[in-house]
């Protein structure tokens, strides 16, 4: 990484993983989603899926708050360092996410959602994949995160915030080709996608990568850049393959 290139661009912009983002944030399912063409049952299977990975990722903010470590130094002094930063955006994420489950069940009932719906009628329970994000979520708690550090749990934090974002955003854009009565009776249009694609959500995945651009640029370690880059095709795995396969 050239020296005036901050991480974050860095990774955005690395022609190894270009096509991951790619698959991360534009796909059929989203397509659907935002002409208003992804049926109620689709749509509440993957909220179903999307409601215990955030209730996983509670515990992945917690493992990260864990590692942060404020300077020995006065109180004006260490509000003002990258760390105390990363404490204050790791809270504001907690307070999201909490907000967000809520969401979700007040949403659900509004529009008749299932919260625990699964292809098949099945038992409900996490899926592969959801199963693998709340493992990784996990592996930076207390009891199971020796072996991450905060710059990993950072990256998967911006990725995991800046392919939301982005995918959503991809969605709404498939407005123009919109069906006049949507299938889901407008949960996406009305609800999820302008919380999802708004400039709320835009600002905090902005204050995430600002706070990761700062950390890494005081870090005095040669594997940053490796590291780094490992986290994020991690996550863009997993992200790429939480979007369900529609036709």
């Amino acid at each position: 990484m050239s020296s005036h290139k901050s991480i974050t661009a860095h990774l955005l912009d690395h022609p190894d993983t270009a096509e991951m983002y790619k698959q991360a944030t534009q796909c059929r399912f989203l397509e659907l989603a935002g002409q208003g063409r992804l049926p109620k049952e689709s749509l509440s299977q993957w909220l179903s899926q999307d409601r215990l990975y955030a209730q996983a990722y509670c515990r992945f903010i917690g493992g990260l708050i864990s590692r942060v470590q404020l300077p020995i130094s006065s109180a004006t002094e260490a509000s003002r360092t990258t760390p105390f930063r990363i404490l204050l955006m790791l809270q504001t994420a907690m307070v999201g996410v909490t907000t967000e489950l809520q969401f979700f069940e007040k949403t659900a009932v509004e529009y008749q959602l299932d919260l625990a719906a699964m292809e098949g009628g099945q038992e409900f329970e996490a899926n592969k994949v959801t199963k693998a994000c709340i493992d990784l979520f996990d592996s930076f708690t207390v009891e199971g995160g020796k072996g991450r550090s905060l710059l990993q749990g950072l990256v998967m934090l911006w990725a995991l915030e800046k392919v939301y974002l982005d995918a959503w955003t991809f969605a709404k854009q498939q407005a123009a080709a919109a069906a006049a009565e949507a299938l889901d009776g407008g949960a996406l249009r009305n609800r999820f996608i302008p919380n999802w694609a708004g400039n709320q959500f835009r600002a905090f995945v902005g204050q995430i990568q600002e706070c990761l651009d700062a950390y890494a640029s005081e870090i005095e370690a040669d594997d940053v850049d490796q590291a780094a880059m490992d986290a994020w095709r991690e996550m863009l795995i997993l992200e790429e393959g939480f979007w369900p396969r529609v036709q």
